[in-house]
């Protein structure tokens, strides 16, 4: 009598085919969204992440089958596919963590602190200060109110949508136009969460212009730095309660979108 995992790896075996398509897209997926693909979680825990979600996958039966060219060059066409749709769906939530960097981008040149940066422990390059406080705060909203569960949960809803090789990346104008709409639409939220730190800023630099014509043995430089950079501070802790509120629009936005890019290439 065959025992569980050796049925397991039958099964495996004679549709290594279909898993490998199916791992594809989630590697697509985790090399490219923020939380998973930072060089702080080791690589051979997101390959076992990667296998595990394609497994729960491959044993419910959402795909059964696969068609693609009968040849090593079209089962690597189609593996590239499905690696390219997982990737293009963790951009749309990569586009939603990167308006806090540029956000944080915006405010340090406001403060002060537009040449201090850090290095980023998630992708490991330097970012500014203040957008690396915010994209790690994004971050703990993302997996504390459960934002990862419902990403993987669209991912899995993705195959039924979008089944395996049919998807239209080559050409596909309406959904290159959509993800440049949605990142003009981050853009623009990006600019409006800044804009309270910038009219501040912009006050205290008509100030110190009114102060230097007053009195010009005043140096505007030693004065305006540190007056900038406390007040700028102290607006960014006034500030930070409405980013929970930022944080569930940006995130329904980029859930929508998924959804759209996913509607855009399985309909071609």
């Amino acid at each position: 009598m065959e025992s569980l995992a050796d049925q397991i790896f039958i099964q495996i075996y004679y549709n290594i085919d279909i898993l490998l398509v199916v791992l594809a897209r989630f590697i697509g997926l985790i090399v490219m969204l923020p939380v998973l693909s930072g060089a702080s979680i080791p690589m051979i825990a997101r390959l076992a992440l990667a296998l595990a979600l394609s497994y729960l996958v491959f044993v419910t039966g959402v795909v059964t089958e696969v068609s693609y060219y009968n040849t090593v060059w079209g089962f690597a066409m189609l593996i590239g596919t499905e690696f390219m749709v997982g990737f293009i769906l963790a951009y749309i939530v990569f586009l939603f963590f990167s308006v806090m960097h540029f956000v944080g981008q915006l405010l340090d040149f406001q403060i002060g602190f537009a040449m201090v940066n850090v290095l980023d422990p998630i992708s490991q390059v330097q970012v500014p200060v203040t957008g690396n406080l915010l994209f790690l705060m994004m971050g703990a909203l993302f997996i504390v109110t459960g934002g990862l569960n419902v990403v993987m949960a669209a991912m899995f809803l993705s195959y039924e949508i979008i089944p395996p090789g049919t998807a239209g990346i080559i050409g596909n104008n309406v959904t290159i136009f959509y993800i440049l709409h949605l990142m003009m639409q981050f853009f623009a939220l990006a600019v409006r969460i800044a804009l309270p730190l910038a009219g501040v800023v912009l006050i205290i630099d008509v100030t110190l212009g009114l102060l230097v014509k007053a009195v010009p043995q005043m140096n505007v430089f030693v004065v305006g730095m540190p007056v900038k950079v406390l007040v700028g501070l102290m607006v960014l802790f006034l500030i930070t309660p409405i980013f929970a509120g930022v944080y569930d629009w940006l995130f329904m936005a980029a859930y929508r979108g998924m959804l759209n890019v996913m509607g855009g290439l399985g309909a071609q």
